[in-house]
């Protein structure tokens, strides 16, 4: 059994480092967010509106990626997976480097230094293959991965993974959103990653 996992704000969780990143640069009423979402559009009323937002996200994605939460839940799914013998692959929609980033640091490498750091690839972790970590350029190229490695079900927080023309038919579709209402669409949505895993394992088990 294969399950696919995205990557960011699906395991990796910044609404911390974002109102950190936020409050560093000198944005007005930062302190006061509590998502990465609140920050965006908090950042988004600055004079350089979306481009003040995507340096933001330079900022957080590659220098300060080791400050990322594992969000509350992923560890007891991947246990669970791990003592079920399943196999679990990473597969990301994630540039190599992000425009706003003038020293150009390697998105994908800083992300699989956090998952070293967080246990991902040991053996008294969470036992994940590196080869099984996948960094896509496009989402057609995300969704193509996905199928090719015929995962059983895949986990994202982007409702237009899912609605992608190309995703592969026979894929349970989990939408991770926190937070309520719960969206409706060709997936089942969840708030939180407990109930969605034990969704999961009675569905697949």
């Amino acid at each position: 059994m294969l399950i696919g996992l995205d990557f960011d704000n699906t395991i990796a969780g910044y609404d911390r480092v974002f109102r950190d990143a936020a409050v560093a640069a000198g944005f007005p009423g930062a302190a006061r967010a509590t998502t990465k979402k609140q920050v965006r559009d908090l950042v988004r009323l600055s004079p350089e509106a979306d481009i003040a937002w995507q340096r933001l996200q330079a900022e957080v994605y590659a220098r300060r990626m080791a400050e990322a939460d594992l969000i509350e839940g992923v560890a007891e799914f991947l246990a669970e997976c791990q003592r079920r013998d399943w196999d679990i692959a990473i597969i990301s929609h994630k540039t190599e480097t992000a425009p706003y980033d003038p020293d150009r640091i390697n998105l994908r490498h800083a992300a699989l230094a956090w998952m070293e750091v967080q246990g991902f690839f040991a053996d008294s972790g969470f036992g994940l293959k590196r080869t099984n970590v996948h960094f896509c350029t496009t989402r057609t190229e995300k969704v193509a991965r996905i199928g090719a490695l015929r995962c059983a079900a895949f986990v994202d927080d982007l409702e237009e993974v899912f609605a992608e023309p190309d995703f592969p038919a026979g894929v349970e579709r989990y939408l991770y959103h926190p937070g309520k209402p719960l969206p409706s669409g060709a997936f089942l949505a969840f708030s939180d990653w407990n109930s969605l895993g034990r969704h999961l394992f009675h569905r697949l088990g």
